[in-house]
């Protein structure tokens, strides 16, 4: 089984890699862990120069912080970062179709990725317990 993260660095992206590597251990499969660096947010942008060289270094932070908890809490799994640049929306979206990811996990403001899928989404228990995480996922078979 292959579960993905849309990790975006957010409480909710690190609570989604968590029960990612949690479910992957539980039920078996692996993890992939996508972060994507918005570069279409700069995109004639008339703030500082330096405003795109400080966001790339926060988005290396939370690449950092990802790597982390899959070293903490992956044990036992096997589980890839993955890192991109563009819209955000667009590259989850592609990543998932070319690694035919079974479980798409994803933190509140990626909600529209979850929703074009929506109408493949069977009811499983996973609807319902990563709705009490504020976590949105998506899943091709139930876990």
């Amino acid at each position: 089984m292959k579960i993905m993260v849309a990790y975006d660095g957010t409480l909710q992206a690190k609570e989604a890699l968590a029960y990612g590597l949690e479910k992957a251990r539980t039920k078996g499969g692996e993890v992939m862990a996508l972060y994507v660096f918005n570069s279409d947010l700069f995109i004639d942008y008339d703030a500082s120069m330096g405003a795109a060289a400080a966001a790339r270094r926060e988005a290396e932070g939370y690449i950092a912080e990802a790597k982390s908890i899959i070293r903490e809490k992956g044990n036992g799994v096997t589980a890839h970062l993955y890192s991109a640049e563009g819209n955000p929306e667009q590259e989850v979206i592609q990543f998932a179709r070319e690694q035919k990811v079974d479980v798409l996990l994803c933190p509140p403001k990626f909600r529209t990725i979850i929703r074009k899928y929506q109408n493949s989404l069977s009811a499983s228990d996973l609807a319902g317990e990563t709705a009490k995480m504020n976590v949105t996922a998506f899943a091709t078979r139930s876990l």
